[in-house]
């Protein structure tokens, strides 16, 4: 029977015409054959879709899993699954990129596309010509997010109003405009006022208006050689047994008041055995176990800052994070970076079961957002160093806590009269760890400077 099985797989690859295999009776996808076929993704062939019978293509499950592994073996689906708003706005979840091989029909519907930007802010660059170049759609999305601003059509880019509209949010989207909108004054006058270094992607005649002519631009300060030291003294040893490199340690170890929260999210692997050819296999999935009958959700941790609590409800409803799951989020970390101005650095979380049983066990709902804010006269800016939008996240034994995770370490001075501490974040990736150090900009915002891996 198993060299059946093999013979069957091996033939789908050298079949010519498919189309008449449609609707094929004979069409058997069971555990076996499904996982052949995968491997034959996982490992890029080419044909591993494209020559498969029809009726294959049809299979949802199959697609879906085909599909996760690599986003453009989509193209290969079945037109009903590529046109199938259900079956691609949950792909998307998980695959974001699948959504380029979507039909153009669902490319172009509005709600559709508005609905997977919520889960991938970039979605509307595979949004179909007709539909960028919407006025009342792209007005709508840019409101929603300025950010959308870069994939409205040229004709739309360069109306006063949708400038307006992205560039008080974010004067550097004046990148993305045209030569009449970066030549405009007023709309010039709009972007660098929300960030003076959008002045570098204004046309060379307003660059030499004497208004323009901000101070250049501040660089770090912060001294590479010297940092990496300092991260590798403080927050790293060595591991004595063979090959393993070096562990980091130490969180808060030169500032530990500054945290005025740090709670640990509680987690586990549950495992359950599935019988599949003859051989049995541990599924494994992760799952919360906070044993606390009565978990402090976020809101009552930032219950002083009303307001800021408003623009991150704002900020995760836009993004269509459902309401049950922003109030049930969890501080994992809250940290007062410096008084004047007030910043803070935080993490949100929440993990749930995955609804859809076409993902595998493998995958768990994760809702998580990593931002470092300041108060900024009567409004919060928000830097976000890391967010999940309520999507469908593949768990890994290989990552210490399932999935790739940034973990506020520690803050860095130069001296002591440096007044904007920079902020160390770990990130806990795939089989290994590393820093990631970011630095206030102008504005109350915060890049990231550096990235150092302790392994090299």
């Amino acid at each position: 029977m198993r060299i059946f099985k093999k013979f069957v797989i091996t033939i789908f690859f050298l079949l010519a015409p498919l189309s008449s295999f449609a609707q094929d009776p004979n069409c058997v996808i069971d555990d076996n054959i499904s996982d052949q076929i995968l491997a034959q993704v996982d490992r890029k062939n080419p044909e591993a879709i494209r020559g498969l019978r029809n009726c294959f293509k049809f299979d949802h499950q199959l697609m879906m899993k085909a599909a996760i592994i690599d986003p453009t073996q989509f193209q290969f689906a079945a037109d009903v699954l590529q046109g199938d708003e259900n079956f691609v706005h949950r792909l998307i979840k998980v695959s974001p990129a699948a959504l380029e091989y979507a039909s153009a029909k669902l490319r172009s519907n509005g709600s559709f596309m508005e609905r997977a930007t919520y889960i991938s802010r970039d979605s509307l660059q595979f949004a179909a010509p007709v539909l960028t170049d919407n006025k009342i759609f792209m007005r709508q999305m840019i409101t929603i997010d300025s950010r959308n601003y870069k994939f409205a059509s040229e004709r739309l880019k360069e109306l006063t109003e949708f400038a307006e509209i992205a560039f008080k949010d974010d004067g550097l989207l004046l990148e993305f405009a045209p030569i009449k909108i970066r030549s405009d004054k007023n709309l010039v006058r709009i972007a660098t006022h929300s960030n003076e270094s959008a002045i570098k992607f204004a046309s060379d005649e307003m660059k030499k208006e004497k208004e323009f002519q901000f101070a250049p631009e501040k660089l770090s300060d912060v001294n590479i050689a010297e940092l990496e030291k300092f991260l590798q003294k403080n927050y790293t040893i060595a591991e004595k047994q063979k090959n393993l490199g070096f562990s980091v340690t130490g969180k808060a170890k030169k500032f530990p008041k500054q945290q005025i929260i740090d709670r640990n999210y509680v987690t586990k692997w549950q495992g359950d055995l599935r019988l599949s050819d003859e051989t049995i296999n541990r599924d494994l999935h992760l799952i919360a176990a906070d044993s606390r009958n009565y978990p402090i959700l976020w809101k009552r941790d930032f219950r002083k800052y009303p307001e800021l609590i408003k623009k991150i409800e704002n900020f995760l409803a836009n993004h269509n994070v459902d309401q049950s799951a922003i109030d049930s989020l969890l501080t994992t970390y809250f940290w007062k970076i410096k008084n004047n101005p007030t910043t803070f650095a935080f993490n949100l979380y929440l993990l749930r079961d995955s609804n859809d049983v076409d993902f595998g066990p493998e995958f768990s709902d994760v809702t998580s957002l990593t931002a470092i804010v300041q108060k900024q006269k009567n409004k919060w800016a928000m830097t976000v160093v890391e967010v999940v939008f309520d999507s469908e996240i593949k768990t890994d034994v290989g990552y210490l806590n399932g999935h790739k995770k940034y973990i506020l370490w520690d803050l860095y001075k130069l001296n002591k009269l440096d007044k904007s501490p920079k902020l160390i974040f770990k990130v806990e990736d795939r089989f290994k760890e590393y820093f990631e150090i970011f630095e206030e900009q102008v504005g109350g915002k915060y890049k990231m400077i550096h990235h150092f891996d302790p392994s090299f």
